[in-house]
């Protein structure tokens, strides 16, 4: 029995029976595996049929191969990698290495592994032999899964793939930085533990939905990561199938939209502010029109009775109509100063800011001060101020000024009277008060006593719309004015601001 050698060379084959060596043939020429043989000392190298049509494009009976030959047509970039794989083979006996070569066809990836066969046992190797392989669909799809999954891993969303147990399998890059956690620490831990919102809404509910095939989108939910930052998500669960079609697990995708809901949050603000502003307005429109109208009907009232009297040469009566129209333009002036005073309110070149409340509070106190001591009254500052408030200064101070002017008409006929000016901090508002022992105010009428025109005594000087200014930089600085009384135990007026250390409820 003779095996032949380089395509050629007979060598004898001892104590192997003619009919496995037949069968071996058949199993060889039947494979897509080549088979080689490397004598070393020599650098001769011995292909089957296979291992030339793999390597060379050629046929059987093409001029033989060598490892030059293979070298001749290595990509470049793995030239380096094929020849240290030789080095170490000759050196150490084994050899695993997969390289691409540039064939006909275009580029292909190969695997070539061997080793000492058994019946030569010599260090450092004589003989080495093995197999290769054309794997170039393995590392395309290889490549391809890496390609996929680096496209994941970069996603800003996070992609969490659970099993049927609920415990998770995968974590990508982006649940990295979602939820503060690398993928050592979470990878084999129940879904569970990775938030509340897992173990009340997606186990019960969302996760069996998913293994049953459905996939789930439109999920909102509020995560508390472990540095306590809020964030809002927007959840999809759905399932997870093997190549066979099977449901093996679910996967999440969370993203973050704490932007857009906050965002949503504005703009549903901003559209009840806008239709409360369009209902003021219309009714600021009826009220203006009213009530400038009556000066201008009483002036054209006078001034008929000024031409009768001009007329009747009756001098004291027309120096009287004189009187009374220049009264009711008086009054017309005042409602226009103070409307004008009313629409500057919010206005963005007073923009909010972090004020000093407390120098604010005693510089009025300072001004208002003697004018309370001229009615037998007190001015004082209540004890323990805040530090500070978020508010534009111009409103703020002329808010604070109608409140103390209020005072003034309203709550000091009676000598020994006491208003107090102060703040407190409390439930995340700072809230500044006037409080005074005056004669108090009917409850039908705390809320009246905020619109435009309002007036409880109209023998009192004014015009009606100081409260009404109060009332809307409250609003426009997000928060809002109130009266707490009882007849005949006084009244606190109230303005509660957003606190400045929370930005989130400071206005924009």
């Amino acid at each position: 029995m003779e095996e032949r050698h380089d395509r050629g060379t007979p060598r004898p084959i001892g104590g192997i029976d003619e009919a496995d060596v037949d069968r071996l043939r058949r199993a060889i020429s039947g494979s897509t595996e080549g088979l080689w043989e490397w004598d070393v000392p020599t650098g001769m190298v011995w292909f089957s049929p296979q291992a030339i049509a793999l390597l060379s494009d050629q046929d059987a009976d093409s001029p033989p191969l060598d490892w030059g030959a293979v070298r001749r047509r290595l990509h470049p970039d793995d030239a380096d990698d094929f020849n240290a794989a030789l080095d170490q083979a000759a050196d150490q006996g084994e050899l695993d290495v997969s390289f691409r070569l540039r064939l006909a066809d275009g580029d292909r990836w190969f695997r070539a592994r061997g080793a000492i066969p058994e019946a030569a046992g010599k260090a450092p190797p004589v003989t080495l032999a093995g197999s290769i392989q054309d794997v170039d669909e393995l590392h395309r799809a290889l490549d391809r899964n890496a390609y996929l999954a680096a496209i994941v891993d970069a996603a800003d969303e996070a992609i969490i793939g659970l099993d049927r147990d609920a415990a998770i399998v995968s974590w990508n890059g982006g649940a990295s930085r979602l939820f503060g956690r690398p993928a050592a620490e979470v990878l084999g831990q129940p879904a569970a533990l990775l938030a509340p919102w897992v173990r009340l809404d997606l186990l019960p509910d969302l996760f069996p939905r998913a293994l049953r095939g459905e996939t789930v989108t439109g999920q909102f939910v509020e995560h508390r990561r472990d540095d306590a930052t809020r964030l809002d998500l927007a959840l999809t669960l759905g399932p997870v199938r093997n190549a066979r079609g099977t449901i093996v697990g679910a996967s999440i995708i969370a993203r973050d939209v704490t932007s857009r809901r906050a965002m949503e949050r504005r703009l549903i603000a901003a559209g009840r502010d806008l239709r409360r502003r369009s209902d003021e307005l219309e009714q600021f429109v009826y009220t203006v029109s009213h009530d400038l109208k009556s000066p201008l009907v009483t002036c054209t009232g006078y001034v008929g009775l000024l031409e009768e009297d001009l007329k009747a040469g009756d001098s004291d009566a027309a120096v009287d109509s004189c009187r009374r129209v220049r009264n009711a333009v008086s009054r017309m002036s005042q409602l226009i100063d103070d409307l004008l005073s009313l629409s500057r309110i919010g206005r963005p070149d007073s923009p909010p800011r972090r004020l000093d409340l407390p120098r604010l509070l005693s510089d009025l106190a300072d001004t208002f001060g003697p004018r309370f001591q001229e009615r037998s009254a007190r001015l004082e500052l209540g004890p323990n101020l805040p530090p500070a408030v978020f508010a534009a200064e111009r409103d703020l101070a002329r808010a604070l000024e109608n409140l103390l002017e209020n005072a003034l008409k309203y709550a000091c006929d009676t000598p020994g009277t006491l208003v107090t000016l102060g703040a407190l901090a409390e439930d995340g508002q700072t809230r500044i008060f006037v409080r005074d022992t005056g004669p108090g105010i009917d409850p039908d009428y705390h809320q009246k006593i905020f619109g435009l025109f309002q007036r409880l005594d109209a023998s009192k000087p004014g015009t009606g719309v100081g409260l009404a200014s109060v009332a809307k930089v409250a609003s426009v600085l997000g928060g809002r004015a109130w009266v707490e009384s009882e007849p005949g135990l006084g009244a606190t007026f109230w303005i509660a601001l957003p606190d400045p250390s929370d930005p989130e409820d400071s206005p924009h």
